[in-house]
């Protein structure tokens, strides 16, 4: 009986070491799994300090003006996580822009360099020299399309019904210096008269083809009613006539960075009817844009 019982236990107990096995094996997979992720995450921490220091010292130099001297982190700064270490002989004229070598260090040991030549220099702007400026029709130009009929593109109002008519405002912007940096820019537009049932809001889209004289609904475009950007840079709920104002500085300053995109936006209405904007060539509150900008340390 007492062999019967010792054969019945050595099951028993293989399976027991089998399981004592696993079990050491998936703690020790555990263990180097969490180990890799926390250095991971180790890595991942030196590279936002990094990139938090390049912040910093343009912050900095920014606090202190176009005409100061150059400031910048001391050789090594102590920061939350661990410390950034710069040499300042890495840094050249605010009037070129900042280009830096930052090593960060997280108090665990991971380390991250930031290189910032001169070709990609961070640049610093002149807040003691704002302009600003409200540009209407000047080397502009605007029209709207309609799906029945023909329009002349010197109407002195521009018509958006939801689904069937769509307004064209291109603003010109010569003589921005691309390297500004825009602050501000408002798209001021007036609504003189409607058929239109509340609620009803208009949005602003980007414009991805010229659109000219003998543009039409179908004519001029790959899509009928305009080839635009589906998400709209703005939109504007409309509750009568009058003033509305949208925010349009992402748009704007796409056009100011890259001139040869500016081919204007569109009015896409929803829910307007025979609703109608004044123009460029109205006598009285045309389109405008307001803006405000400021230039490169020089």
């Amino acid at each position: 009986m007492k062999r019967q019982r010792g054969l019945v236990l050595l099951p028993v107990t293989l399976a027991m070491a089998l399981v004592a096995v696993v079990a050491y094996g998936m703690t020790r997979d555990g263990a180097m799994n969490a180990s890799a992720v926390d250095a991971q995450f180790d890595t991942e921490r030196a590279r936002y300090l990094a990139e938090a220091g390049v912040n910093l010292v343009k912050w900095r130099n920014q606090q202190l003006g176009c005409g100061s001297a150059l400031g910048f982190l001391r050789p090594v700064t102590d920061v939350e996580g661990g410390t950034i270490t710069a040499n300042t002989a890495d840094v050249i004229s605010k009037k070129k822009g900042l280009s830096m070598t930052l090593t960060a260090t997280t108090a665990r040991g991971a380390a991250s360099k930031v290189v910032i030549d001169d070709a990609h220099a961070v640049p610093v702007y002149d807040f003691s020299k704002k302009t600003e400026v409200t540009v209407a029709g000047q080397s502009g130009s605007d029209t709207y399309i309609h799906i029945d009929t023909a329009v002349s593109s010197s109407a002195k109002l521009l018509e958006v019904t939801d689904g069937k008519a769509h307004g064209l405002i291109k603003f010109g912007l010569n003589g921005i210096d691309k390297a500004v940096l825009l602050g501000h820019a408002d798209l001021l537009l007036y609504q003189t008269d409607s058929k239109s049932t509340q609620p009803v809001s208009l949005a602003i889209h980007r414009l991805t083809r010229e659109f000219g004289p003998l543009t039409t609904w179908y004519l001029g475009w790959t899509n009928a009613g305009g080839d635009y950007v589906q998400e709209a840079a703005a939109v504007i709920p409309i509750t009568g006539n009058g003033q509305y104002t949208a925010d349009v500085a992402g748009l704007v300053a796409g056009w100011i960075a890259t001139p040869p995109n500016n081919f204007g936006m569109l009015l896409k209405p929803n829910g307007l009817n025979e609703a109608h904007f004044s123009s460029f060539e109205a006598s009285s509150n045309p389109p405008r844009l307001f803006l405000r900008y400021y230039p490169l340390c020089k």
